[in-house]
């Protein structure tokens, strides 16, 4: 599909369900997506923290892109993610992805190396799609802000203004990011990376957003941002409101809270990968409770 939208954009790292047997559960991702797809979600990102990228193998990750692939049909933006401090393996997976049905490859920026315009000058050209550069330098701690910057505001600038480029998809750390739209072009996306930041990303100039509360309450997601963006602040704040509870308990768990949100939801989250575990009773509970103040489920 044109990667082109009107914005806002909303898209959602998407969950990879697991069986007993510890197997990826390919039917049950088909599924999902068939569901999302009748969401305001404007396309999904495979193989991020949410999907519990360092739990799966190369192989894993390509069927998931092709699995997504085949019921998408292109009416959503397909993304893939790539992880890699490594120029010429981040170009060997991404293009790999991109065969298999990847749109948008999203690169986090490298962590175990200090030589990052290097890699992003011989990356973001040679790459066969256009690049979503993500700002998260310690995946997986999704509650804290606390943490160094991974470049200079003027540096994540310049990469964005490189042709090959589709936008930016910020850090918690709004006192950063701040200082950092103001050298992305308007012709970038700038979307804001947590479901409790939206309407603070609207404020700072944010023209989407990618969160994992997206898979469990796309429509407020999109609402938040889209009243934001069009001056309803009110009403943008009020759903915010909502939400944040909710965002919370599920971020706090990580993806064993996401998928205890989407079984309640009625979708086919699957089992976290082992060693990872799920969510006891109480946790469960709370995050009903947290999903009926948000008004996802009665």
């Amino acid at each position: 599909m044109a990667l082109a939208q009107q914005d806002p954009i909303i898209v959602a790292p998407s969950p990879t369900p697991f069986r007993h047997d510890d197997k990826v559960d390919f039917p049950a991702i088909e599924e999902n997506v068939a569901r999302w797809l009748k969401t305001p979600l404007s396309g999904f990102v495979l193989n991020s923290e949410n999907g519990e990228e360092a739990f799966l193998s190369e192989t894993d990750r390509l069927e998931i892109v092709r699995t997504v692939q085949r019921v998408n049909q292109a009416q959503k933006i397909l993304i893939a993610g790539v992880d890699s401090p490594s120029i010429s393996e981040t170009l060997r997976i991404a293009n790999r992805f991109v065969e298999a049905g990847a749109e948008l490859i999203r690169i986090r920026i490298p962590r175990l190396t200090a030589n990052i315009d290097d890699y992003f000058n011989a990356v973001i050209p040679r790459v066969e799609v256009p690049i979503l550069i993500i700002h998260q330098m310690t995946p997986g701690t999704f509650l804290s802000a606390s943490h160094p910057a991974g470049a200079e505001a003027e540096q994540i600038g310049a990469w964005l203004e490189q042709e090959n480029v589709f936008g930016y998809i910020a850090s918690a750390d709004l006192r950063f990011e701040a200082r950092v739209r103001r050298f992305v072009s308007t012709a970038k996306r700038f979307w804001i990376g947590n479901g409790s930041l939206l309407l603070a990303g609207v404020m700072l100039g944010a023209n989407g957003a990618c969160m994992m509360l997206g898979n469990i309450a796309p429509q407020e997601c999109y609402d938040i941002m889209h009243s934001g963006m069009t001056g309803h602040l009110d009403q943008a704040r009020t759903i915010q409101d909502r939400v944040l509870e909710l965002d919370w308990q599920v971020l706090t768990r990580q993806a064993a809270g996401l998928k205890a949100a989407l079984q309640l939801l009625g979708f086919e989250s699957g089992l976290p990968r082992a060693p990872s575990r799920v969510c006891n009773r109480q946790a469960i509970q709370q995050i009903q409770e947290a999903m009926r103040i948000a008004k996802v489920i009665p």
